[in-house]
């Protein structure tokens, strides 16, 4: 049979007044499909354009639709909402796709360049990341497909997508040791809970620390008593791996929190206050640890009892830092993509009386990040971001949550 290609322009959301994100190459897999990736770059370069990194979760979806292609031997395109269920909670907000049947990994970008549809997916300057995949097939020889993607908005905060279905989820930590995960339903409510892990002391302190690991999947951290940072590795169905040391001397922040690209490389970094005031910047590497030592970013932050990050809460495609201050007053410090600040701006009062506060990303499904709040009475609050750096209603979302130490 003949060989054949096959192209999907850009789809979902187009993003208007947004900023790309600067891309540096990265090694796709071995074998052919590293040399599909090469090739690609190598497209890229010829035409002035930035080299697309690999990102784990655009391989895994363009390797599970080569997959199906070669199961089924069909030759079509997989859905927009297909590859967002893949791709949406590492990031990815527009994707576009080619596909190949019957070329070998030397000849398929060549096919795919003298095409030009497929020339316009590889040489779009809006694309910053790109999944390679490959499967043998009987009706044809091998099967290719290219899952391009750029983000439109920063990564998500909070505990993030726990079980897997691209909800944002809620994790909290009992004195008693016991740690649930609350999932929610994407509108503003919850499909279910069940036990995450057990072991914690009454003194651990939650920290919510993004992708750090970098496998698409949200992590959390605690904080012991002894100072120790211990990372845990989200599974994506429910649950954690077994806690790994990656710190000392963390008893010296009053407050920590990760999820924040502060510097603009799309790795998960970490934030913490000392109990003199200054800020920290723990810069992660993007595998379970560190680029290098802490760097201070922000003195006076001593004013602060309460600090998380929040997603793109403003709806400028980066990170925003949300604080609440002694006064009551809650306070948003906008990140600018390149390890600095832009202003700080005053987005609420009236704070003090809740005993914690988090944003747990879009937790209503409208696209916004919102943010949860738990009065002294274990009533917990959704307060709904407009996406602009404002807020929309707020609504009662639960009861009890005064027996957990930690949330996050």
């Amino acid at each position: 049979m003949r060989a054949r290609i096959l192209s999907i322009l850009v789809s979902a959301v187009l993003i208007i007044g947004g900023s790309v994100v600067a891309a540096t190459p990265a090694t796709a897999a071995a074998g052919d499909a590293a040399t599909v990736f090469n090739q690609t770059n190598a497209e890229r370069a010829r035409a002035g354009l930035k080299p697309l990194i690999s990102d784990l979760a655009l391989d895994r979806a363009a390797d599970e639709w080569a997959r199906v292609l070669a199961k089924s031997c069909s030759f079509t395109h997989s859905s927009s909402n297909w590859r967002a269920t893949r791709v949406a909670k590492a990031g990815w907000s527009a994707t576009g796709e080619n596909i190949a049947a019957g070329y070998d990994g030397y000849n398929v970008v060549s096919a795919w360049m003298a095409s030009p549809g497929h020339r316009a997916n590889i040489l779009d300057s809006r694309y910053t990341g790109v999944g390679i995949g490959y499967a043998k097939g009987t009706c044809y020889s091998s099967y290719w497909v290219q899952i391009f993607g750029w983000t439109k908005t920063a990564a998500n905060p909070g505990a993030g997508d726990v079980g897997g279905d691209v909800r944002a989820d809620v994790v909290a930590h009992r004195s008693d040791g016991s740690v649930m995960v609350y999932r929610g339903n994407g509108s503003g409510g919850w499909s279910g809970s069940a036990a995450a892990g057990s072991g914690w002391a009454a003194t651990d302190r939650l920290v919510t620390m993004g992708d750090f690991t970098g496998d698409s999947v949200n992590d959390i951290g605690r904080i012991r008593a002894d100072g120790s940072l211990q990372l845990l590795r989200g599974q994506g169905n429910g649950t954690y791996g077994a806690p790994v040391t990656i710190g000392q001397g963390w008893s010296g922040y009053r407050l920590a929190f990760g999820g924040v690209d502060f510097d603009g490389d799309r790795l998960s970094d970490v934030l913490a206050v000392t109990t003199t005031g200054v800020l920290m910047l723990h810069r992660g590497n993007g595998s379970g640890g560190w680029k290098a030592a802490g760097v201070k970013v922000g003195s006076g932050w001593g004013a602060m009892t309460a600090v998380f990050y929040a997603g793109d809460f403003n709806g400028d495609t980066r990170g925003d830092v949300l604080a609440r201050r002694g006064d009551g007053t809650l306070w948003m410090y906008p990140t600018t993509g390149s390890s600095s600040w832009g202003r700080a701006q005053q987005v609420g009062k009236g704070w003090n009386s809740l005993t914690s506060v988090f944003s747990p990303g879009d937790f209503d499904g409208t696209g916004t990040s919102d943010v949860l709040a738990r009065r002294s009475d274990g009533v917990l609050l959704l307060y709904r971001g407009n996406g602009k750096g404002g807020w929309g209603t707020v609504s009662t979302v639960g009861r009890g949550w005064n027996a957990f130490t930690g949330i996050g």
